[in-house]
This record gives structure tokens, C-alpha cells and sequence, in this order.
């Protein structure tokens, strides 16, 4: 009787475990597969790559603050957005852009990538005239390059009177 209690109790055991097995597999989690981690990953890449759009509001906030700080004199200041438009330019041209059938990126390397480069090496000069010609160019660059990519509707300006409230462009120190 005894022997018959225990192969009956383990049979319950076995079927417990077997139903508990079944539930799990059927409610839990998918379990990630190296496939499946791959192709979360490359989605979530696509998705927090920059647009062109993303590139373009980015530059022009760094044209705007180049002549700026140019204006106010800060060299410092004037050279680390020279550079960022620089950089930015780079990554429009690697970015491999192709809108309504234009390829953007191969005008950007064309018009734009080497007056961004000029721009940071004129910034990085101190020379304020060389500066003044170079933003011109690269402000030219900008109209010409959006002209060919059918948006000419978009011109850039050197700012004249434009004002950020929350950043100062001078380079001296803030009181204490």
C-alpha cells in the first residue's frame, strides 16, 4: 500500500510539473535569442539615427552661433561651433541621403563639407576677416547646396540681430 502511495504521489508530482512547465511556456516572456537581440538592436539604430531634417536644424543653430560669438569676439566660442558645423557636415555627407531622388549627401560633400572645413580652420586662426569670408561661403554653401536639392525656398542669412536669451557669446566670466 505504501509502494502504491508513493508511485501514485510521484506521478502527481510529475504531472504538477509538467502543468507548471505548460503554463510557463505558454505565459511568459519570450525568451531572447541572439537573432532576436540582433534585430531589436538594428531597429532601435534605425530609429535613433538623425534625419536629414535632425542634421539641418542642428547646422543652422551652429551658423547662427559661430557668427555670434564671432560678433562678440569669443574666438573659443567662435571655433567650437565652427567645429560642430564641421562635424555636422561630415555626418550629412556619410549619411548617405537621397530625398525625391536627389542624392543630398553628394551636393553636402561637393558644396558644404569644404567650407565647413574652411569654416573651422578660419575659426581656429583667430583672424576675423578670414573668419567673415569664410561664414560667407559657407552661408553660400548653404543656400546653393539647398537650391540643388530643390529646396531653395530654404536661404540662409547671417544673423544681424538675433538674441539668445539663455547663452551669452562674450567671453567674460559671469559675476559671482
Amino acid at each position: 500500500m505504501t509502494r502504491t502511495l508513493i508511485v501514485a504521489l510521484l506521478s502527481l508530482a510529475v504531472a504538477l510539473l509538467s502543468l507548471l512547465t505548460a503554463l510557463f511556456a505558454a505565459f511568459a516572456p519570450d525568451i531572447p535569442t541572439v537573432a532576436s537581440r540582433d534585430t531589436e538592436r538594428a531597429t532601435r539604430a534605425r530609429a535613433d539615427e538623425a534625419t536629414l531634417l535632425d542634421h539641418m536644424v542642428l547646422m543652422q543653430r551652429y551658423v547662427e552661433k559661430a557668427a555670434l560669438a564671432a560678433d562678440a569676439g569669443n574666438g573659443p566660442l567662435t571655433e567650437f561651433y565652427a567645429q560642430k558645423i564641421d562635424e555636422r557636415a561630415a555626418r550629412v555627407v556619410d549619411g548617405g541621403y537621397v530625398v525625391d531622388g536627389i542624392d543630398v549627401s553628394a551636393i553636402a560633400a561637393e558644396v558644404a563639407n569644404p567650407r565647413a572645413a574652411a569654416l573651422a580652420e578660419a575659426a581656429a586662426s583667430r583672424d576675423s576677416a578670414r573668419f567673415r569670408e569664410a561664414y560667407a561661403q559657407m552661408v553660400d554653401g548653404c543656400n546653393t547646396c539647398h537650391r540643388r536639392a530643390g529646396y531653395g525656398l530654404i536661404r540662409i542669412q547671417r544673423p544681424d540681430a538675433a538674441r539668445y536669451p539663455s547663452q551669452a557669446f562674450g567671453d567674460e566670466a559671469p559675476p559671482e
